[in-house]
């Protein structure tokens, strides 16, 4: 797993990565867009500048560093091009695990020739909040944990209609890590703003205040728990969002609803002694928990890194790759 541990404001946050960027020619898969992509991208960015401006600010550092052209870097940057669902996130709040923590388990799945560019990023945002988070060559992050002992993950939701001008995902969980200590403030954010794409939010915090938010560009809809376990999957799961997604058309046995099902299994039968030994078990067991090996896919496709942590205690506990097949290594971040 690539490292990349960056601070300071917004611009030089992004000149830092910029440079590991060029050094390493990581661009090599920016694309110049489209009229009608950039269109898009434009609309996107007037959403971006009211509600997480420092993102832009390090897309100009990031461009500056690897002398590229903005709307270049912006095109590739925050607008969807993967219109399939992958990813599983699950919250436990400490009242039901051995150590009284809450617990945040994550896996990302994608195409497995994308294991090879997935990077850690300890960031450390001046006048903001110090996070580890992952990523691949862009400044957005998919997933992580704040030293305020906030974390957050989403599960994409394959959805039914275009991409319409808000945050995309990357974006969306990128400002929520540096910017909010708790969850009531991280999901007033996620109601608010407009959203670019079909997607399942997880947040949870170390005082055990867990939220779904269910978001797409049509609105939002939040389940919150505070003694217990919430999930975010590949499909909508409230009523209000039903009917905006593929998945719902696929039937009851598919790949998302067996996920689904196995998460509350797993809930069942280990609630009220849940550890990170339990946590990484359902992460990476492929035959009654989590670990993705690509089933039904046509493409190399499954879990590329998997991650648990207690909040508050400032570590995750990371595998790169199936975690069936690798180990889980400890990253840490000072906590507040």
């Amino acid at each position: 797993m690539q490292r990349a541990e960056i601070a300071g404001s917004y611009y030089e946050l992004g000149l830092e990565y910029g440079r590991i960027v060029s050094e390493n020619k990581l661009n090599w898969w920016w694309t110049p867009p489209s009229a009608a992509k950039i269109a898009l991208v434009k609309a996107c960015e007037r959403k971006i500048a009211i509600h997480a401006p420092g993102f832009l600010e390090e897309i100009r550092g990031l461009a500056d560093a690897c002398q590229s052209d903005y709307d270049l870097v912006l095109s590739n940057m925050t607008v969807t091009y993967w219109e399939q669902s992958a990813c599983n996130v699950v919250a436990v709040a400490g009242t039901q695990c051995r150590n009284d923590r809450t617990i945040f388990a994550r896996n990302h799945d994608f195409d497995d020739a994308d294991r090879q560019w997935v990077t850690c990023f300890k960031t450390s945002p001046k006048n903001g909040l110090r996070n580890i988070g992952f990523g691949f060559a862009d400044p957005g992050r998919y997933d992580g944990v704040n030293e305020a002992g906030l974390a957050i993950g989403g599960a994409a939701i394959w959805y039914r209609h275009k991409p319409q001008p808000g945050l995309r995902m990357n974006v969306v969980m990128r400002w929520v890590l540096d910017t909010f200590s708790d969850t009531p403030s991280a999901v007033e954010y996620l109601k608010r703003i407009p959203h670019h794409e079909g997607i399942s939010y997880l947040v949870a915090d170390k005082a055990g205040c867990i939220a779904r938010v269910e978001a797409a560009p049509e609105g939002v809809d939040v389940a919150m728990a505070r003694d217990g376990m919430l999930a975010a999957i590949n499909q909508y799961q409230s009523p209000e969002m039903a009917g905006r997604d593929l998945e719902h058309a696929l039937g009851k046995e598919n790949l998302v609803n067996r996920h689904k099902k196995r998460i509350l299994a797993w809930y069942e039968a280990h609630k009220g002694q849940i550890d990170l030994d339990a946590a990484k078990k359902l992460c990476s067991d492929h035959e009654i928990g989590l670990c993705d090996h690509g089933e039904g896919r046509s493409e190399p496709f499954g879990t590329i890194y998997s991650w648990v942590a207690e909040l508050g205690t400032g570590k995750i506990h990371v595998a790169h790759g199936r975690p069936c097949e690798n180990e889980y290594k400890i990253i840490e971040i000072e906590v507040s």
